[in-house]
């Protein structure tokens, strides 16, 4: 029998304490794992999100709001953006392109953007079927919107207000699809574009119907107006840009500008300290797994002196007797290991699948080598600390001893 059946044998006889030291240590790895790859891939997933978005200007206030708005789509407006000082404070060379953006409709709680058509070149992003729209209440789909509305070239749809799906249908305003985009894996596959100019007609023309049938309406028509948008987006012809042109548009005294690289990088150091806190309890669940796997092998081993006895009478050395102990311990790590693994691979899984779904920000986990090195080495480490003790207490104990035991 060799030594890891024998050490598989002995860890049969107490796999109460063997899978309690395995779960364990299975949790801290997962717990480190799942937050080193996750805080890892959420910048790639953000710049994956708002593509060739270099900037972002809107309304004094919060920059943030305004990228989290206006970039990546997952929080309400904060007001509206005067669009003719705006479009002028982008007037630069080193602006290529940019685009104005009017929130305010849904379709089934997918947004509906007001734009124009330099917004497609913004986000580099080319036809899968149909084209721009030429007309008022004509429509272009998102990849992802349309796959999930089940919608087609030549459909009608109808619009409701605000940005979450409610009852408030404008139901005498249809649009017609005319374009589907391909997939671009930015925040563009989420989006329904129009033209700018058909939101700011369905409002209006919303609010005088409710006007005229109710004397009142929900509509307010100076969202809408001419001179108003919810941002304007640009992207750089050159990385300076994003320095320069933010500095000259936040001196102006109505406008904020917006990078989101800056933005989420800030964002995410905010969250740093909770990364750094995870890791560390992640790492203590190992330490207590290798100490609890550690007493369990002293214990076994103070009560195995018949069996060590006979080992010894069988010819095997004070060396063999410690490598029962080490394949004992490397059982347990190895386990703990593959089980931690898989338990990362699944919380991600289900990090992803809920990020896209409440988000749209798609993370691709790509474990680095430094990571897989650093995994594997603590798990050497704990498993060489956790059968160091039983393992000089094999080595120390006399033959003698052994046999009078």
């Amino acid at each position: 029998m060799t030594f890891a059946a024998l050490a598989f044998a002995y860890l049969r006889r107490r796999w109460g304490q063997a899978l309690l030291s395995m779960m364990v240590g299975a949790l801290g790895i997962a717990a480190v794992a799942t937050v080193l790859v996750g805080f890892d891939a959420l910048p790639r997933a953000a710049r994956h999100a708002w593509g060739g978005a270099d900037l972002v200007v809107g309304p004094k206030g919060s920059a943030l709001d305004l990228v989290l708005c206006c970039a990546l789509h997952v929080a309400e407006s904060r007001g509206l953006v005067p669009l003719a000082a705006a479009r002028d404070a982008l007037r630069n060379p080193m602006i290529r392109a940019e685009a104005p953006i009017a929130l305010g409709d849904n379709v089934d709680g997918w947004r509906i953007v007001g734009t124009m058509p330099a917004l497609l070149d913004i986000y580099h992003a080319h036809f899968a079927s149909g084209g721009v729209w030429t007309d008022r209440l004509q429509a272009v789909a998102g990849a992802t919107v349309a796959r999930e509305l089940g919608l087609k070239l030549g459909d009608a749809f109808v619009g409701a207000h605000g940005l979450v799906n409610s009852d408030e249908k404008h139901d005498k305003f249809p649009y017609k699809l005319v374009g589907v985009l391909r997939p671009t894996g930015s925040v563009l596959d989420r989006l329904m574009l129009t033209d700018i100019e058909t939101v700011r007609y369905v409002h209006r023309e919303q609010a005088k119907a409710e006007m005229a049938e109710h004397g009142s309406s929900d509509e307010d028509e100076a969202e809408h107006g001419p001179d108003a948008a919810t941002a304007i987006i640009a992207s750089f012809r050159v990385p300076t840009a994003a320095l320069l042109v933010q500095r000259q548009i936040d001196a102006r005294e109505a406008l904020t500008a917006a990078n989101p690289s800056f933005e989420i990088a800030r964002l995410l150091s905010y969250a740093r300290p909770l990364t750094t806190a995870v890791t560390g309890f992640g790492l203590l669940l190992m330490g207590i797994a290798a100490i609890g796997a550690a007493l369990g092998l002293l214990a076994t081993m103070n009560a195995r002196t018949r069996d060590l006895a006979l080992l010894r009478t069988l010819g095997a050395s004070r060396a063999d007797l410690a490598a029962v102990a080490l394949c004992e311990a490397a059982i347990i790590a190895a386990a703990a290991l593959a089980t931690g693994l898989i338990l990362a691979a699944g919380l991600l899984a289900i990090a992803r699948d809920f990020l896209l779904l409440r988000t749209g920000l798609l993370l691709e986990p790509a474990p680095d080598a430094d990571l897989i090195g650093l995994l594997l080495g603590g798990t050497i480490v704990a498993t060489v600390l956790a059968a160091a003790v039983p393992s000089l207490r094999a080595t120390r104990t006399d033959m003698e001893e052994l046999l009078q035991s």
